[in-house]
């Protein structure tokens, strides 16, 4: 069969493209991946035009995965003005099929299909699809969705970046008030993503009485790793606990007693300082919840393009 689906992985940054297809093995192939900047785009669909322009074959069906909730037949996403509905895509490109789905949908779609050598281990413990398993993760924004058992399995979205951030110490606690005078509201999100680990390297700064070296986010894992003593360090360093803490009370909030999957470009940029933070500590330490999250393994998901995989899983036949 030819890879005539296409499927795609759309953020509040970057978009990616590819065809799919599954091989005589029955497993998922890409082909022809590409990827486009979301700012220079008006809209989704002169992404998939321009796309198209390059390749030879004409897909029939596609899949897409967006940074942003879904309703009815469309998706309406956070962090950029695009709404996509499936109607227009049948409209517009002749699909015999067109399916859009909130990306942490496809991210855990992906998740119960990639091999384990596709993860590493953060908390020890098998995930057990048997049970309900929350998979999120930092990118643009901050994506959440909760796999319930059953076959298949049952995949739930959520807004949960939107929840409001849970300081646990002093200086996190000043990290909420420095953002609460400019923002009035500060979610989870709001530091626990790509732009959030400025904002709280900025805060920091300010904080700690200390200069801004770093006028980008791409920067400071970069400064972090050049300087064990720099803001940079305890920036990303802080990063990891908070993102830990939000990872925790999502587990309690969803019941996620099968497991925790962290996913998305931010996690892995972050990952290396995990073990230099309190990590464990503070997915674990509950005062009287402590019980309920003992047992939960947390892993971080290593492989690429898993959204795309299980953006093509929704269409493509086993």
């Amino acid at each position: 069969m030819g890879p005539t689906t296409l499927v795609g992985d759309v953020g509040g940054t970057n978009c990616r493209l590819a065809l799919a297809e599954r091989n005589s093995l029955g497993t998922i192939e890409l082909h022809h991946s590409e990827r486009f900047a979301v700012k220079d785009y008006d809209h989704f669909n002169d992404v998939v035009t321009e796309y198209l322009s390059h390749q030879k074959l004409k897909p029939s069906r596609a899949a897409f995965a967006f940074a942003g909730p879904k309703f009815d037949d469309e998706i309406r996403m956070t962090n950029v003005d695009w709404i996509v509905s499936e109607e227009n895509l049948v409209e517009t490109f002749g699909f015999k099929e067109a399916i859009v789905l909130n990306d942490f949908v496809a991210m855990a779609n992906g998740a119960t299909v990639i091999p384990d050598d596709g993860f590493d281990t953060l908390i020890p413990g098998k995930v057990n699809y048997n049970k309900p398993v929350a998979v999120l993760g930092p990118g643009t924004g901050l994506g959440v969705s909760c796999i319930l058992p059953g076959k298949p399995p049952r995949i739930i979205p959520t807004e949960g970046g939107h929840t409001a951030f849970s300081p646990q110490n002093e200086i996190e606690m000043q990290v909420l008030a420095y953002w609460l005078k400019k923002l009035g509201y500060v979610s989870a999100e709001t530091l626990i993503s790509g732009p959030g680990l400025f904002r709280l390297y900025t805060a920091l700064c300010e904080i700690l009485d200390e200069p801004a070296i770093c006028i980008r986010e791409d920067e400071v894992v970069a400064a972090a790793e050049a300087n064990p003593k720099s803001v940079a360090r305890k920036t990303v360093v802080m990063f990891c606990d908070i993102l830990s803490t939000f990872a925790g009370n999502t587990a309690f909030t969803m019941g996620a007693v099968g497991g925790v999957v962290l996913a998305g470009g931010v996690t892995r940029h972050v990952s290396p300082f995990i073990a230099e933070s309190n990590f464990k500590e503070r997915f674990r330490q509950r005062s009287h919840g402590s019980w309920f999250i003992q047992d939960i393994p947390v892993r971080l998901m290593r492989a690429h393009f898993v959204a795309l995989y299980g953006a093509a899983a929704m269409v493509l036949e086993n």
